[in-house]
This record gives structure tokens, C-alpha cells and sequence, in this order.
């Protein structure tokens, strides 16, 4: 029998208590009789055991040690004697002690019991049976009175326990770091620490709780505990949602250790919540083998969301696995949580009978209003991705989750969609603008690119079939805030510069995808903001071929028009009026039908102009007959021609002081008058209407 076991008989009852060891039944002596003894029981708990003898009444226990056996004999008892009064704690609360614990023993001496062995384990029968309170009586009584008791200790740190145990939280800590202090060297000062640790965690103190882990990994390092304060560090960060500390940790903690499995599945939550799916669920793979080492009821959340990953890596076999894990607890709550994470993955990829399935299941059984709700809002969104509903169902789910962003920017996209199949761009983009105004971060934005790119390349070609400064200008409503990657910015780009936008050009050419294109619309951009400079040397670097040389030929007419090199800047013009695209030879005839003004070549500039057909140039063309035929001294046709474009606020102040002098030039003062009147009211700084002044006085 171990040396440090203890034998003591109370009234009827004869206990043996064994710390560190493991009692074995088959030990007891066989010559037991009914007549003398009532019970026996035999029990085994943290690593300690007992054994509890009652005989009948009238019958005391008797023990003496026979080489390595204990022997039991019953004694009748002549002459009750009194119970000894217990003082400190009443004697209602005393209690048979009947301590659980674990291993083998052997016959001990025996041994008188002591009223601090009767409290201590009068303490641990309370506290076994969860009357905390009750069990913090008894460890106080000895923690108090009896400080050279061989119970000391352990009463100290039990008694840190029941008081973690009723939530008097700061009298636990004092009570632990005293304990810690008189036994530091006790094998119950890790698990304290952890104790300790978890109380700072309760009341949200997750930077002392990490100071605890942290000491218990310098001090015990190797050891489980330190794998379990490894853990649990890391895990404090998670809990505070720092998923970027919590990684440091997570990644570091060693294979061996027991808590790799749960580090890496909240590894793999952190990356879910960063939305970075490969790494979740390349985390998840790590662990995937002990998935059953990972407990349910504590992580089925995190084990919902890795669920979720796995689909969205479209590895649904494994994701089957995982949601089956959790529901195989059979709990109410879990296999709902699952069965949502279940739907959403149908709804990823499009299984919409079984999403359908499962959500009537929920709506009919679950208890939950919430998950209720979450079933149908699944459904609904399962019916806007099928793509067959009509306008009045899509607005009805719109009316119903108008304050809901996923399923508001998903019913968006299914109009966008919608639109899109039909042909009518501008409603698809309408729709596509509405979603990125009102949910920037919908991941809708980023599936709706494709539609966008091609919504708006479509309306390009309607552009530039029929040119049109109000289809350029819609066009550059939706691509300017959408900025979509397919869009052909390089045709955008041309098409603003075509119809005079060129200030718009600045937010697109730097995106371009071809270099010569780029480099081309960057230098004409340099030309027409009066930087020739920059323009000069951007073009040294552009490829001399087709069809980038009628470009460069412009430009260089550019530079040379805005230098006063007229001749030059023909030359120019004409080469690069070799262009097969139209738009562009309307804008080159009407640069060439200028420079022909300039050099006073006035029926050469109209037959030119005769020759543009796109109608968006309509206006600058008549202004320019209008001025050629003024210069040509057809005063009356002047007139008559820049009457056409009077309304139009570029031209009109120039239109109101040649109308003015055709006037003059035909002798009609009146009339010159009134379009001096009238230049005078609406333009009154103008240097014209001194001009006119003086030539009408």
C-alpha cells in the first residue's frame, strides 16, 4: 500500500483514500457479510480514488494492516459516543467525506482522522455536487485556521475555484496568486494559471489573459501546457476578432501538438473573413484528416463558414463532408446553421431543387423565426438567379429586402442581365450603374464587368455608325464611374476626341491596352491642351505603320496648325485623310477646311466642307460657310447661313458681330443695329461690341 494513503473510520463508515492512484475492486476482502455491512463503493476522479465501507446499524468499523492487506472487521457498539461539534462552519454542513480521484493502492497504516481532513473532504463532496458555495466554507475554514495542514494547498487552490465558480471573479485572481505563491512548484499552478487566464477572458481583459499564455510558455515550455497556451493565445486574438495576430500564432503551432487541428480550422476562418478562399481552404486541407478531432458544439460556426469556402473553391465533395460533420450531433440548432451554410452553397452552384428542398424543410420544422427567414430569403434569391422571372417578380423581392444588400444588388445584376439578353444596353447599364452607386462592394460589380464591357462596346459601334454627341455623352456616363476592363477604351478614346471632348480623354487613355493607341491618344491629348512639347515626345516613341501613321500624320498637322505652319499642317491632313475610318476623315476635313479659311482659300474650304457628312460636325460646318462666304463678300448668303447656328452658345457671339457687318456692308443699319443690340445684351464685356460701336457711329 502506498505510504501516503489515508485510512480513518467515521461512525459506520470506513474510508480509504488514495491520492495518485487507481483503486481496483477485485482488492477489496471477499469476507464481507451482509449482516454486518451495508455498502461499499469504489470511485475514481483526478487522478485520485476512495473507497467508502458502511456497516449495518449498531456496527462500527474496525481496520488493522495484515502484511500488504487491509482488513475490515464490523464492531458492535456498546455505547454511542457523542459527535464532536465542528466549530467555524456549521455542523449541518459536515459532510461524509467521499472524495472521487484515480489510481491503484495497497494497505496503508492507519490513522486517527483530524477535524482539517474532515472539512477538506466535506469541501470536495460540496463541490462535486456543484454547492460551491457551500464548498467554500470548508476550504476557507482550513485556508484560515489551519496553515500547517497537509490540506493547505489544496483547500487554497479549490478554493480559487469555487469562487471562479460563483463569478466573484476578483477574489479568485487574489486567491490563485496567493495559493501560487505558497506552492509554486505545485503541479496545480499551470492549470491554475489557465484559470486565472480564462477569468481575465470572461471579463474581456484579453491583454492580461495573454500575459498569463505567455508566461505559462516561457515556464513550461515543451509541456502540454505550453501547447495549450500556445493555443490559447492565439485564440484570445481570434476572439477579439485580431485575425491578423491570431495568424502569427495559428501557423506557428507545431503539428505534434493536439491543438493543431482547431488552430488551423480558425486559421482557415481568418482567411474566410478576408474572403481570401484559396488560403482558407488550403488551411482547412491541413487538418482535414482529423476533422473529427475538431469538437461540434464549440466550433460549428467556424466549421459552417469552412463549409462555405469549399464551395466557393467548388470542392463540394469536401464541403458535404464537413456540413455532414456537423450535422450528425443531431442538435436542432447545429443542423439548422447547416443547413443554411447548405443552401447558400446550392445556391453558389446553381443545385436550386435541393436549396429548395432543404428551405421548405426549415420553414416547415425549425423553431427559429430567423432561420425561418434566412430559408426564404434563400429561395427568393435562388429564383433571381435561375434569370426566367419576370419584371414584377423581381420587383416584388426588391420591395420585400429593400433595406437587404445582397439580395437588392442580386436583383440588380438579374435586371442588368436581363436586359443585357434582350439587347437594350442602356437599361442593362442603367441597372449596372444603379448597383455600383448603391453597392460599391457587392461582389455583383465584379461578375457584371464582362456585361458592362461589352454593353458599352456595343453602344461604340451604334456610335460610331451613327455619330452622335448625345450617345457619346451616355457612353461616357456609364464607363466613366464603371470603368469596366473589357471596355475598348482605346474606340472610347478616339470617339471623345472626334466629338471635341477631349478633356474627358485624361480618366480613360492611361488604361488603354495597346501601346501604340495609348501613346497615340496621350500625344494628341499633350497636342490639344497646348503642351507640344510632351506631345513631340510621345511621338518619337509611337510605331511608324498602319493604322497608327494616319494618326501620327494629324497630330504632327496639330502642331503644325497651332504653330501658324498652315502649308505644313495641309500637308499633314491630306496624308492622314488616307484613313478607311470615316468619323475621322469628317474631323480631318474639317481641320483641313480651317487651315484652307486661314490661308484664305475660301472656296476650297467649302468644297471640303461640302464633303462632311457626320452630322455632329453640322453646326461648326455652316459657321464656317457662313465666314467663308462673309469673306467671299456674299454678305446676304452669310447672313442667311449663320442664322442657322445663332443658338448655338460656341458660335454665337462671332455669328451676332458678322451678321452685324454683313449688315453694314449692305447699307441695312437697322439691322445692324439690332444684332448689335443684341451681341451687346448677351455678351457686354466683348471686344466685338466696341468694335461695332465704333462702326456704327
Amino acid at each position: 500500500m502506498p505510504q501516503n494513503a489515508y485510512l480513518y473510520v467515521k461512525g459506520r463508515y470506513f474510508v480509504a483514500f488514495f491520492p495518485d492512484k487507481l483503486v481496483k475492486k477485485q482488492l477489496i476482502a471477499r469476507n464481507i457479510k451482509d449482516n454486518y455491512f451495508k455498502s461499499f463503493y469504489v470511485e475514481n476522479n483526478d487522478n485520485s480514488s476512495q473507497i467508502v465501507i458502511e456497516c449495518n446499524k449498531g456496527f462500527e468499523p474496525l481496520f488493522e494492516k495484515d502484511g500488504d492487506v487491509v482488513i475490515v472487521k464490523p464492531q458492535f457498539v456498546v455505547n454511542q459516543k457523542k459527535k464532536e461539534i465542528l466549530s467555524g462552519v456549521p455542523t449541518d454542513l459536515i459532510a461524509i467525506p467521499f472524495y472521487v480521484s484515480e489510481n491503484t493502492f495497497s494497505p496503508a497504516q492507519k490513522f486517527k482522522q483530524t477535524y482539517d481532513e474532515t472539512l477538506f473532504f466535506s469541501g470536495i463532496r460540496a463541490f462535486y455536487i456543484k454547492n460551491y458555495r457551500l464548498a467554500a466554507a470548508f476550504f476557507k475554514e482550513i485556508v484560515t485556521k489551519y496553515p500547517s495542514s497537509s490540506f493547505f494547498i489544496n483547500a487554497y487552490f479549490l478554493l480559487g475555484d469555487c469562487y471562479k465558480n460563483i463569478k466573484e471573479y476578483d477574489k479568485a485572481i487574489k486567491t490563485y496568486n496567493e495559493a501560487i505563491h505558497f506552492a509554486p512548484k505545485n503541479s496545480a499552478v499551470a492549470q491554475t494559471l489557465f484559470s486565472i487566464a480564462d477569468i481575465y477572458e470572461k471579463k474581456k481583459m484579453f491583454m492580461s489573459a495573454r500575459n498569463i499564455y505567455k508566461r505559462i510558455v516561457k515556464e513550461y515550455a515543451d509541456t502540454k501546457w505550453s501547447y495549450q497556451a500556445e493555443f490559447m493565445l492565439g485564440y484570445s486574438y481570434y476572439k477579439e476578432n485580431r485575425c491578423r495576430n491570431a495568424l502569427k500564432i495559428f501557423l506557428n503551432v507545431k503539428k505534434k501538438s493536439e491543438f493543431y487541428p482547431v488552430s488551423m480550422l480558425l486559421t482557415s476562418e481568418c482567411f474566410f473573413r478576408q474572403k481570401d478562399y484559396a488560403k482558407a481552404v488550403l488551411a482547412y486541407y491541413y487538418m482535414s484528416s482529423k476533422l473529427n478531432d475538431i469538437e461540434q458544439s464549440e466550433f460549428y460556426r467556424e466549421l459552417g463558414d469552412v463549409g462555405i469556402a469549399l464551395c466557393e473553391y467548388e470542392d463540394y465533395k469536401e464541403a458535404d463532408r464537413v456540413f455532414s460533420y456537423i450535422e450528425q450531433t443531431h442538435k436542432e440548432d447545429m443542423v439548422n446553421y447547416s443547413y443554411i451554410k447548405r443552401m447558400k452553397c446550392d445556391l453558389k452552384k446553381g443545385d436550386f431543387n435541393d436549396l429548395n428542398y432543404r428551405g421548405k424543410y426549415l420553414i416547415k420544422f425549425s423553431k427559429d423565426e430567423k432561420i425561418k427567414a434566412q430559408a426564404r430569403k434563400l429561395m427568393d434569391e435562388a429564383k433571381l438567379k435561375k434569370g426566367n422571372v419576370d419584371k414584377k417578380t423581381i420587383d416584388k423581392i426588391m420591395t420585400k429586402y429593400r433595406n437587404d444588400p445582397e439580395v437588392v444588388s442580386l436583383a440588380l445584376f438579374v435586371y442588368a442581365k436581363k436586359n443585357y439578353r434582350e439587347k437594350n444596353y442602356e437599361k442593362s447599364l442603367d441597372y449596372l450603374l444603379k448597383l455600383k452607386k448603391l453597392y460599391s462592394n457587392s461582389p455583383y460589380n465584379k461578375k457584371a464587368q464582362p456585361m458592362a464591357s461589352d454593353s458599352i462596346n456595343k453602344l461604340l459601334d451604334d456610335f460610331y455608325r451613327m455619330p452622335s454627341v448625345d450617345k457619346i455623352d451616355k457612353i461616357y456616363s456609364y464607363a466613366a464611374p464603371l470603368m469596366p476592363e473589357g471596355c475598348d477604351y482605346c474606340r472610347f478614346s478616339w470617339a471623345l476626341i472626334f466629338t471635341h471632348k477631349v478633356g474627358y480623354v485624361s480618366k480613360f487613355m492611361h488604361i488603354i491596352k495597346d501601346d501604340a493607341c495609348r501613346g497615340a491618344v496621350i500625344a494628341k491629348y499633350f497636342v490639344e491642351m497646348g503642351n507640344n512639347m510632351r506631345a513631340l515626345d510621345v511621338m518619337n516613341k509611337l510605331p511608324q505603320q498602319k493604322p497608327y501613321n494616319n494618326y501620327t500624320d494629324m497630330i504632327f498637322g496639330d502642331i503644325n496648325y497651332y504653330n501658324g505652319d498652315y502649308n505644313k499642317a495641309y500637308e499633314f491632313y491630306q496624308k492622314a485623310l488616307e484613313t478607311k475610318q470615316p468619323l475621322m476623315a469628317d474631323y480631318l476635313r474639317l481641320r483641313i477646311a480651317r487651315v484652307l479659311y486661314h490661308m484664305k482659300k475660301y472656296k476650297e474650304a467649302e468644297n471640303i466642307l461640302s464633303k462632311i457628312v457626320a452630322k455632329i460636325y453640322s453646326d461648326e460646318v455652316t459657321y464656317l460657310k457662313g465666314l467663308c462666304e462673309y469673306k467671299l463678300n456674299h454678305y446676304k448668303d452669310a447672313i442667311e447661313i449663320l442664322s442657322n447656328v445663332e443658338n448655338n452658345l460656341k458660335f454665337k457671339e462671332k455669328v451676332l458681330f458678322y451678321k452685324a457687318l454683313g449688315y453694314l456692308k449692305l447699307g441695312n443699319t437697322k439691322k445692324a443695329r439690332e444684332a448689335y443690340d443684341n451681341l451687346k445684351r448677351t455678351y457686354p464685356h466683348s471686344d466685338y461690341v466696341n468694335i461695332l460701336k465704333a462702326l456704327l457711329m
